[in-house]
């Protein structure tokens, strides 16, 4: 059977290859499948792997890659047994085919191994016929082939030393072929793979050696007359080696020569799409050069030959807005090293040109981002350089021809809006200060509209309290006070703590408040109170009360409405009377105005030192008890109750008194409990009882009291984690969570445990960092953050992990030095 079927399949796999031979491929194709059905029962091998090889041949050329790649991959395994079944050339070649279809297939470290077998055997078959030009020709093609695969793959060492490799073999017939132009063409095609290799990636190669090959290239293409495009790409890529050599002038210096090169193309052909192209990718790698040169007549003139040829591509499509941009953008570069040179009046020239030129691309492209962001930096350059002039009339000038710029732009844009706020902003200031207010007030004005419609569409509010300020100045310069006080309260509603807002606000009160006294008309009087009341209420809702003087103004207020013949007598004598009254009143009528006074008491008490408010604290609670008895169920009683329980624990912590201090706590938070059960729908209850718990469980770790301390922070953080999962915009409920994490970190520190103390410290930093990124110049968080990184820090170097702890020092130093 084996006999008859190697007989078939010898007589089929000669009548394909005879078929091949006349052009008959579809005939051969049946032959060889004929062939190959034979073999496989054949017992043959070396019939089989011939038969194979020669039909994977004839499938790959008719673009039937996959039953190919299958005879051949077939083809190879038998050759692994034995590799005689085939001729060395006949191995080689079908092992270079076999790696070119792979490759197709996109199987990319198969194929190299396969080029890599072929080119192995080439070289040995080389080894013993140098002289054999057949298999230094196929060896040139394999490795050749074999290079662009590895720098497909990035792999670009290795492709640049398998070029060189080619190359040098194709070399040793250069002087028997110097008439054959496909020789002369495949050893250009082989120069060009080396030198179009990013060699900055590559390992090993020298300067010298790049320069000798792209001279023999650029000898080649000059005896056989190539296009000088390819020469451009040449000198280019020369300029890569030389730039990855730091050798940045000698780089400009190739990058020059192909700007050159391919100017004269250009020229010849502007409309020619690769001559664009190639320019364009000259001029940015000249850009990138430049970045790295720091001699400003230098950057003067290199940049003007970039300009030179931008203007050049422009001209040749004005309409596109790339080349207008690289324009803008070579104008503003010049424009700002004129500035640095100090040539002022050229530098506004170059840049107001810039301007111009970036502008008229955001009319026609509105939507283009890029151009968007380019135009904003321009514009940004101009307007700095309206700073350097020598004086406000002129700077004034300045920011008002930009702004007429600007409008030229129809689209809206909210970028250009803010540039143009800012433009307005700035040109008020300077109106103030030469005293035209009215004029200033209407800049302000126009800047303000801008930033609301950017704080409505964004929630971004961080340039509107700038303008606020001044306005709110410009107003009370003008009289207008009541206007100065709604600007006032507009910005504490947007930065509470901000830069004496409240003692604005209070001056102004106090001269409503002193106007509304001199009325003598009793109606008219309370219902100016009632309005200045209503606000001072709203602004204690909004902002600490430093030194409480916003309270003290409200009850103040409160006094006087309540009744203006006895509001201003002495605190405890008014309590005196208000007790007596409530005492034959059984509805209660009085009780509201008893609570007020003790407020206005408990108030005074916390602006006295420790005994002496002690004393009025414990006065207060008398009274508070007193008045439970009395309506148990009054909120405000209980709230004040709890605060002042909580204030004589806060004194005689303050003394030393920790074990009284501890029963005082406790009987504050068993207040603040009964209040919460009252309020379920209020947080300061349970924002009292967090709080309490951490403090009980610092005075319980200061006794070394360590599983009640840790109970009572876990607690406290516990209660923290409810309510900010109920108000997820709530800062001061993250900072008091991040505060009793680091309370916590503090209390693990004392007692070795130094793991734990290390997750509450990260914990806090997280959550200090997340409220840092809300308002990332406040000064209280910034602290926050800085101390937390020093408590970590000091944990990790306990914990022996000194790099660590370096890196939280010096973040911590950088946030510090921010600070200051």
């Amino acid at each position: 059977m084996s006999k008859r079927a190697r007989d078939m399949a010898f007589r089929h796999f000669n009548k394909g290859v005879s078929l091949i031979e006349k052009g008959l491929h579809e005939d051969a194709l049946e032959s060889l499948k004929q062939a190959e059905e034979q073999a496989m029962g054949a017992e043959s091998p070396q019939m089989l792997v011939a038969v194979l090889q020669t039909y994977a041949d004839l499938l790959f050329s008719h673009d039937r890659k996959e039953e190919a790649l299958e005879r051949y991959i077939a083809a190879s395994d038998i050759l692994e047994k034995n590799p005689k079944y085939m001729s060395p050339e006949q191995r080689a070649s079908m092992f270079s085919n076999m790696a070119t279809v792979l490759e197709e297939s996109g199987r990319k470290e198969e194929a190299r191994d396969k080029y890599e077998i072929s080119a192995q055997i080439y070289r040995e078959l080389i080894e013993k016929e140098p002289s054999n030009t057949s298999h230094v020709s196929n060896a040139v093609s394999t490795l050749n082939n074999m290079g662009a695969l590895l720098a497909e793959m990035s792999e670009n060492g290795d492709a640049f030393r398998i070029f060189e490799e080619a190359f040098k073999l194709h070399d040793r017939t250069a002087e028997s072929k110097k008439e054959d132009a496909e020789y002369q063409r495949k050893r250009i095609t082989i120069l060009e793979n080396l030198l179009n290799i990013p060699i900055e990636s590559a390992s090993g190669l020298e300067e010298g050696r790049y320069g000798q090959l792209m001279e023999i290239y650029l000898e080649e293409t000059r005896a056989n007359d190539i296009t000088s495009l390819n020469v451009s790409t040449t000198l280019q890529n020369f300029a890569h080696v030389l730039e990855n050599e730091g050798k940045y002038d000698a780089a400009f210096m190739k990058l020059q020569e192909a700007l050159e090169n391919i100017s004269t193309r250009f020229d010849e052909d502007p409309e020619n799409p690769v001559n664009r192209k190639n320019t364009i990718k000259i001029l940015r790698d000249m850009s990138r050069l430049l970045e790295n040169e720091d001699r400003s007549e230098t950057l003067l003139e290199k940049y003007g030959s970039i300009l030179e040829m931008s203007r050049k591509l422009l001209a040749s499509m004005p309409s596109n807005t790339s080349y207008q941009l690289n324009v803008a953008f070579s104008l503003d570069i010049i424009g700002n090293l004129l500035k640095d040179a100090g040539r002022i009046e050229e530098a506004m020239q170059r840049i107001e040109e810039s301007v111009d030129i970036t502008l008229q691309v955001l009319e026609s492209e509105p939507d283009d981002s890029s151009s968007l962001q380019a135009g904003v930096s321009i514009i940004e350059d101009m307007l700095a350089l309206a700073e350097l002039a020598e004086d406000t009339d002129t700077k004034l000038n300045l920011y008002r021809k930009l702004e007429d710029k600007i409008k030229t732009v129809s689209q809206e844009s909210l970028e250009l809006g803010l540039i143009s706020a800012g433009i307005c902003h700035e040109a008020g200031k300077i109106l103030a200060e030469k005293g035209a207010d009215a004029e200033a007030l209407e800049n302000f004005n126009k800047a303000i509209s801008t930033y609301e419609t950017v704080r409505h569409a964004t929630g971004d509010d961080s340039k509107m309290n700038d303008v606020l300020e001044d306005i709110a100045k410009t107003q009370l310069s003008l009289g207008l006070n009541d206007d100065a006080l709604l600007t006032y309260i507009k910005l504490v509603k947007t930065n509470p703590s901000g830069r004496g807002y409240i003692d604005r606000i209070d001056e102004i009160l106090l001269k409503k408040e002193k106007k509304a006294d001199s009325t003598g008309n009793v109606d008219i009087l309370k219902k100016e109170y009632e309005n200045i009341l209503e606000i001072r209420t709203e602004l204690l809702g909004l902002v600490p009360d430093e030194n409480r003087k916003n309270a003290a103004g409200i009850r103040e207020l409160q006094g006087k409405i309540a009744d203006i013949m006895v509001a201003m007598g002495q605190t405890r004598e008014a309590l005196q009377v208000y007790e007596q009254l409530q005492e034959t009143d059984t509805n209660n009528t009085y009780l509201p105005g008893i609570v007020k006074l003790l407020e206005k008491l408990k108030n005074s008490a916390d602006l006295q030192p420790g005994t002496e408010g002690l004393e009025i604290f414990e006065f207060l609670l008398s009274k508070y008890n007193k008045l439970m008895e009395m309506d148990g169920k009054n909120d405000t009683i209980l709230a004040n109750r709890a605060a002042v329980i909580e204030n004589i624990a806060y004194i005689l912590s303050e003394k030393g008194e920790a074990e009284e201090s501890g029963y005082m706590y406790n009987y504050a938070l068993e207040a603040y409990t009964g209040l919460a059960g009252l309020q379920p729908e209020s947080v300061f209850p349970v924002e009292r009882i967090a709080a309490l718990h951490a403090k009980i469980a610092e005075l319980a770790a200061n006794q070394n009291n360590t599983d009640e301390a840790r109970t009572r922070y876990e607690t406290s953080l516990g209660i923290y984690r409810s309510l900010m999962n109920a108000d997820l915009s709530n800062t001061e409920h993250q900072l008091d969570y991040a505060g009793v994490l680091d309370g916590m970190g503090s209390f693990f520190l004392s007692i070795g445990m130094h793991a734990d103390a290390k997750k509450s410290y990260e914990n806090a930093l997280k959550t200090f960092a997340g409220i840092m990124e809300l308002e990332p110049e406040n000064l209280t968080y910034r602290s926050n953050v800085t101390i937390t990184l020093q408590n970590l820090g000091y944990t990790l170097e306990l914990m022996g992990r000194k790099e660590d702890a370096s890196w939280m020092y010096e973040n911590a130093r950088k946030i510090k030095d921010g600070i200051e």
